[in-house]
């Protein structure tokens, strides 16, 4: 049997929902339609989609995932109590989530040449390659399942299992499961980063020893559980020094390590037929450390999450400290009689000895009001003509000239400050 076939309850126990890996799950007859609690019923479930990545942990004893927001659809995947799922979306009581490690979808084994034993290359003549879905829970017949996506001609597929004339690949880009919302509550960044490396330190691989039983049954395949498995023979002797080199690998940092060759050094003894006892065993590690892989790809995924959340936040506190001294500025801005381009006044000229200015708004060339010097006054508005500038002062109304007239006592340029100018309207 494949050893992706069927997945255990227990795996999700023991990494805790991290990467529900591949274990094997006994058969179960027919879709199980989830229990709704009265009091997790949500009581206006929320009809406008949300995005971005965000994390759940299931609060239900046993979940369903399902391949589409609708409880007739096929569950793909059952977790356990206090799984940890990534989600990247909701709509309608239900949240899209990343398909845990394990989950597969079925392509025709036909249009997909085999570059190894867990890759291959999508080959069709025209059009696409219809990707269906596939369920670790009960029997599902690929040609009627539903489609998931298409891949185009080249699309590279990570090969999982086979199925007669069918493969079974991990779920494509863009093809996700789907939880009831009354079965999970949101965790944010901090609190999934601590479980997953909790999670991700505490799961440990099947312990073997040549005269005494295993630590840890596994359920996941027939090895006996009360009589230690024979180790004698030249595959045990192999298994023996894998897990030598797992102990090894275990005691680094949980994301330094890496499991990828100690899976390839395993698949030749689950391969192999003179100790079908071993070889089970094989399989059944290989799974724990596939399990492990993901945890570190969960972790990793956490932890990105959670520094992406901080620099947005370390933005926005940017963002609002600016804002802050913006407004801070406005409160302190000194007070001015007006503000305006300073120009000379032609039409008016001289009054009573005195010459007049006029501050005019740039966009609308409208006059704001008239400025007049003392004869004693030091300031210099003849170099200061076309600057923008505020003006303090006393400031009067002036009837006959329509307007206010400011007496200038100090004049402040304000070029940072001007409006944009109007844009120019282009000729047809």
């Amino acid at each position: 049997m494949s050893p992706f076939g069927h997945m255990s309850h227990t795996r999700y126990r023991t990494l805790a929902g991290l990467c529900l890996a591949l274990g094997a799950l006994g058969p179960v007859a027919g879709a199980q339609n989830e229990p709704r609690p009265a009091s997790t019923l949500p009581t206006q479930p929320s009809t406008q989609p949300q995005s971005g990545e965000y994390w759940l942990r299931v609060t239900a004893e046993t979940l369903n995932l399902r391949s589409r927001p609708d409880t007739n659809s096929v569950p793909v995947v059952r977790v356990e109590r206090d799984a940890i799922l990534r989600a990247v979306g909701s709509q309608f009581g239900w949240h899209k989530v990343v398909p845990p490690e394990g989950v597969f979808s079925y392509v025709s084994a036909a249009h997909v040449v085999r570059q190894s034993e867990t890759e291959g290359v999508v080959s069709v003549t025209s059009g696409a390659l219809r990707v269906r879905v596939g369920s670790l829970i009960q029997d599902v017949d690929p040609a009627a399942a539903d489609v998931q996506t298409v891949l185009e001609r080249g699309a590279t597929v990570r090969i999982l299992g086979a199925a007669g004339d069918w493969l079974k690949i991990a779920p494509p880009a863009g093809v996700y499961a789907y939880a009831a919302d009354a079965y999970v509550t949101r965790v944010d960044a901090p609190t999934a980063v601590r479980l997953l490396a909790e999670q991700g330190v505490t799961s440990r691989p099947v312990r073997i020893a040549a005269t005494s039983a295993p630590a840890r049954p596994v359920r996941a395949t027939s090895v006996p559980t009360t009589t230690a498995p024979d180790l004698s023979g030249p595959w045990g002797q192999r298994l023996v020094l894998v897990e030598a080199t797992i102990e090894a690998e275990a005691a680094r940092p949980t994301l330094e390590r890496s499991w990828d060759a100690l899976i390839a050094r395993l698949r030749p003894i689950t391969e192999q037929h003179e100790e079908p006892t071993v070889a089970r065993l094989a399989v059944a590690w290989i799974r724990d450390l596939e399990g492990r892989t993901a945890a570190q790809q969960a972790l990793r995924a956490a932890q990105e999450l959670e520094q992406r959340g901080a620099r947005e936040r370390a933005l926005q506190e940017r963002e609002l400290a600016r804002l802050e001294q913006v407004r801070q500025r406005a409160a302190t801005r000194p007070a001015y009689a007006a503000r305006g381009e300073l120009l000379p006044s032609l039409a008016v000229g001289e009054r009573q000895g005195r010459r007049l200015y006029k501050l005019q708004d740039p966009l609308t060339r409208q006059v704001e009001v008239y400025v007049e010097l003392d004869p004693e006054s030091q300031v210099d508005l003849e170099s200061l003509i076309g600057k923008y500038v505020g003006v303090r002062g006393a400031r009067r109304a002036d009837e006959s000239l329509g307007a206010d007239v400011v007496r200038v006592e100090e004049v402040v340029v304000l070029e940072s400050e001007r409006p944009a100018s109007q844009p120019t309207r282009r000729q047809p």
